[in-house]
This record gives C-alpha cells, sequence and structure tokens, in this order.
C-alpha cells in the first residue's frame, strides 16, 4: 500500500512554474504501473481539491478517484481556510497518521 502526502498547491516556489509542475505531477499519476491508494491533502495542499475554478486539477483528481484513489482533504485545513471539498473527502488527522503508518511507504509533496 502507497499513499502520497501533499502539502501545499504548488511544487517548488509559489508561481505559474509551481502549479504546472503541480498540475503535470497529478495528472502522471494515472499513467504509473502502481496507483496509490490514498492521497492527502494538508495545509495548502486542500487548495487543490477546492478550489471548483480550476477544472483541470479538479478534473485529474476526479478522474483519480474514479480509478480507485481515496482523496482526503485534512479537515482542520479546509475550517482554517474556510474551503469546502470539491472532489474527495474530509479527512482527520488521526485516520491520516494511521494511513501513513500502514503504508510501505509514503511520497510527501
Amino acid at each position: 500500500m502507497k499513499n502520497l502526502l501533499i502539502k501545499d498547491d504548488v511544487i517548488g516556489e509559489k508561481g505559474q512554474l509551481g502549479g504546472i509542475l503541480m498540475q503535470s505531477f497529478l495528472a502522471s499519476i494515472k499513467e504509473c504501473e502502481k496507483l496509490p491508494e490514498a492521497i492527502y491533502f494538508v495545509n495548502r495542499g486542500v487548495f487543490l481539491t477546492t478550489n471548483a475554478e480550476d477544472k483541470e486539477i479538479i478534473a485529474i483528481l476526479k478522474e483519480l478517484e474514479s480509478l480507485g484513489v481515496a482523496i482526503y482533504s485534512c479537515k482542520t485545513c479546509l475550517n482554517y481556510f474556510k474551503l469546502n471539498v470539491v472532489v474527495g473527502k474530509e479527512g482527520n488527522a488521526k485516520d491520516t497518521m494511521n494511513a501513513m503508518l500502514k503504508a510501505d511507504n509514503t511520497l510527501c509533496l
């Protein structure tokens, strides 16, 4: 079992390139030999699951979800930023920690 933990809405520096890299990374997941069991979005990462205006990212996440990848957004983070989930479900710290501890490995971005 493998999981991903995404803690920001960009990869690397803020700005256009960071957003392009994140979109490319997420889109490439479906091309991998083995899909992650779940993707956990925390901190600014929750902006990726809540921004209905970013139709490309939401479409990628919905496609991953349709392929069986569970999508979770940190409830504390959602509340802090006053956001609502567009794709996936709300998760909590306990469930995220249990999943990470059970995983063979976790990739963190």
